[in-house]
């Protein structure tokens, strides 16, 4: 008999999702592929495992037998993978960082090249991803650590606060409207075109409530996915985009005013990891070279 991690894994796949076509699509797997591992497993088993029908997939009394055993020993072996992954990275004083793709374009650069200088028998890899990716990712081992906004405290994941971040106006400066409306109080801004990310956004939810509270009704809005095209909006005079204070480092990028909201809204920016693995010095070294240098004014056009 042998057996391996990857009929294992589709056997799971398919045992959960009920559906060979799911799995397939999710494994990045041809149906035809999948069906064969799934009929090798079977027949090094020496029994059926799965069930098919027309509409869908499931387990029969031996695969109902064998799926705690199939998740335990997945389980034990990417645990295994995972530790021997972060040992080897520790002796090697590497790390594989993630962060948001607009930090990566606006703050991580110079910390980078910085920390490099600084430490040149450390390797560093950046991976820029969405923060619930990023969640996932740690979560799983593929990230020593995480920066950004996490609100939500999940476990299985420690957090971090690096230093506290405000929320900002962000409007053209050749707009006379929109740049009225940014001076700095939310009131100012009923009315008012509105650059916004997606509702479902967590940042996006704080700025809701905040507007709520101050009893302000927006313009018309622009949604957006991403900060930094909320940005290019609002640089383009299209509205006003309520921003996290560190956006100035991608803003001196372009012709705008920053102005800071008051009533002041403070919340934190964090590194998260993965809970219960070990500390690494050159992870806190790079943390504190990063919190600084997000901290630092930036000096450009806006």
């Amino acid at each position: 008999m042998n057996l391996s991690l990857k009929q294992l894994k589709v056997f799971l796949g398919v045992a959960n999702a009920s559906s060979f076509t799911k799995t397939a699509q999710s494994m990045h797997l041809s149906q035809a592929a999948l069906s064969a591992i799934i009929r090798e497993l079977e027949t090094q088993l020496q029994c059926r495992l799965l069930e098919r029908t027309t509409r869908t997939v499931a387990l029969t009394d031996a695969g109902r037998m064998f799926f705690p055993t199939a998740v335990k020993i997945v389980e034990t072996l990417e645990k295994s993978v995972i530790e021997l992954n972060e040992l080897g990275r520790q002796k090697q004083a590497s790390l594989l960082l993630g962060c948001t793709p607009m930090i990566a374009a606006s703050l991580m650069p110079p910390v980078l090249a910085r920390f490099a200088q600084a430490h040149p028998q450390s390797q560093i890899e950046l991976v820029d991803r969405p923060p619930s990716e990023l969640h996932r990712m740690v979560e799983e081992g593929d990230l020593d650590a995480a920066f950004g906004i996490f609100f939500s405290q999940l476990s299985g994941i420690d957090r971090v606060p690096l230093f506290p971040v405000q929320l900002v106006a962000v409007s053209a400066l050749d707009n006379s409207r929109v740049g009225h409306a940014t001076e700095g109080n939310w009131r100012a801004l009923d009315g008012v075109p509105l650059i916004t990310l997606p509702k479902d956004n967590p940042l996006q939810r704080l700025i809701e409530a905040t507007l709520a509270k101050e009893e302000v009704t927006s313009g018309k809005r622009i949604v957006v996915a991403h900060m930094q095209t909320a940005i290019a909006m609002a640089h383009a005079g299209l509205g006003v985009a309520v921003m996290p204070s560190f956006c100035e480092h991608i803003c001196q990028h372009y012709r705008v005013r920053v102005d800071q909201m008051r009533p002041a809204v403070e919340f934190s920016f964090y590194r998260i990891t993965r809970a219960g693995r070990g500390e690494l010095t050159v992870l806190d070294q790079f943390s504190e070279m990063f919190a600084q240098a997000a901290q630092r004014r930036p000096v450009g056009p806006a």
